[in-house]
């Protein structure tokens, strides 16, 4: 007896219709072919009503879907239906994947679409600039990442003094003794004028010096009766250099 070798018979699936078509669609616009997604036909079994054991999960897909179900016998007639209702979507380029769904119930086929828009593609992050160490202004070189200490606050420019002079006049008999004061750090170069109001006395005029922080007593005589003199005693001092004025006061004196 002749032995004879029997080729497998292969089954065609139940969706390859509903692909075929949408592929044949899909070809007459000027987008790229639709990908086949298995999580997308998940999503069509499921709207279909297909709880049939190795039906993939739905839910999986990530993206942007758009699905619609169309129910007729015989099973092209449901398809040509979908096709139709489906096909503005089918033209539109976003889309790039599919699945499709079936079920057979009550003699009439119910067949579904599922279009996805695959989500858009994390941005790539920007290469982190390389953290070299940073030297700061007029001081050390500190670790990457870290900042420069704050500047330390300007030293307080020093002033001259300007009010460091006293003036003390007092009449002992028929003397005037006078005590002249510096509240300075800085020995003080000083003038002493007397000027008789009305003209009717001598004027005076003495120079001195003042030690810093000191005094240095004057002693004159008192004006006679009906005088009143007007004193002023300017001083000045050495600072930083310069020659300044750094007090002048004024006190009238009278014989009476």
């Amino acid at each position: 007896m002749t032995g004879v070798a029997v080729a497998p018979v292969a089954h065609a699936s139940p969706l390859d219709g509903i692909r075929a078509a949408v592929n044949a669609a899909r070809s007459g616009s000027p987008c790229g072919a639709l990908n086949y997604n298995i999580d997308l036909e998940g999503n069509a079994q499921a709207a279909a009503g297909n709880t049939l054991p190795g039906v993939p999960p739905a839910g999986r897909y990530q993206g942007r879907t758009e699905a619609k179900m169309a129910t007729n016998d015989p099973t092209s007639a449901a398809i040509r239906h979908l096709i139709s209702d489906m096909w503005s979507s089918i033209m539109n380029c976003a889309y790039k994947d599919f699945g499709v769904g079936m079920a057979r119930r009550d003699d009439r086929s119910s067949v579904v679409l599922v279009l996805g828009e695959p989500p858009a593609a994390a941005p790539v992050p920007e290469p982190v600039p390389e953290q070299r160490p940073i030297k700061c202004t007029g001081g050390p070189t500190i670790p990457a990442g870290q900042t420069c200490p704050p500047k330390p606050p300007a030293a307080p420019v020093e002033q001259a003094p300007t009010n460091a002079v006293t003036l003390d006049i007092r009449r002992e008999g028929a003397r005037a003794k006078v005590t002249v004061g510096n509240t300075s750090n800085l020995r003080a170069q000083c003038t002493y004028n007397a000027k008789e109001v009305l003209g009717l006395g001598i004027p005076i005029s003495r120079d001195f010096e003042v030690n810093p922080k000191g005094t240095t007593p004057l002693e004159f005589a008192a004006p006679l009766p009906g005088q009143t003199y007007t004193v002023v005693v300017t001083c000045h001092a050495d600072f930083n250099g310069k020659n300044v004025e750094i007090g002048r006061v004024q006190q009238d004196f009278s014989s009476f």
